[in-house]
């Protein structure tokens, strides 16, 4: 059975993106030695991607080849007309427990939770959250879209790893704590 994952940068105060949805900021990072923060690794084990339309249409607008056109990507949008101009990518109204049960029994590969806040509210939720990989950014942002919005429920993780990076990121990995 795949896994539920989620990998994602955070601020020290929570936030994943500015309230526009813009990630920008992140590109303010020096990364002299081209380092990828254990992505190549996490991302081997993937083989669905499940985000937002918010997140799916930020990440349009980088102006890079789909990064995910290996994986299938489903977006999460009650607008069943989205476009979806990327490879392997089908929008789904809402993503509920039975179905993203369903998804963990049939995926190849892990799933891969990427975004937003009011998607990994949902299936925190669900209590369908088996990982986190957290980069811990240093940086205040002071207003945003936060990792968990108000609503998620009570949930209870185990720390797995930590690891710090000369730039000053950290990467925390906690698994889900079974009650």
């Amino acid at each position: 059975m795949s896994k539920v994952k989620l990998f994602i940068a955070v601020t020290l105060d929570g936030k994943i993106a500015r309230p526009d949805g813009s990630v920008a900021w992140l590109e303010e990072y020096p990364n002299p030695d081209g380092l990828d923060y254990g992505y190549t690794d996490f991302y081997a084990s993937i083989g669905t991607v499940v985000m937002g339309r918010k997140t799916y249409q930020e990440i349009l607008g980088f102006d890079v080849p789909w990064p995910y056109a290996d994986a299938q990507t489903l977006v999460v949008s009650s607008n069943s007309a989205l476009e979806t101009p990327t490879p392997q990518t089908s929008v789904i109204p809402d993503i509920d427990p039975t179905s993203l049960r369903r998804l963990t029994s049939e995926a190849k590969g892990d799933i891969w939770i990427i975004g937003g806040g009011q998607l990994i509210r949902s299936v925190l939720n669900a209590g369908l959250v088996d990982e986190m990989t957290l980069t811990i950014i240093p940086r205040v942002l002071g207003e945003g879209i936060a990792l968990f919005p108000e609503g998620c429920a009570e949930t209870h993780f185990t720390v797995q790893s930590a690891e710090a990076f000369p730039s000053g990121f950290v990467n925390l990995v906690y698994t889900r704590k079974e009650p």
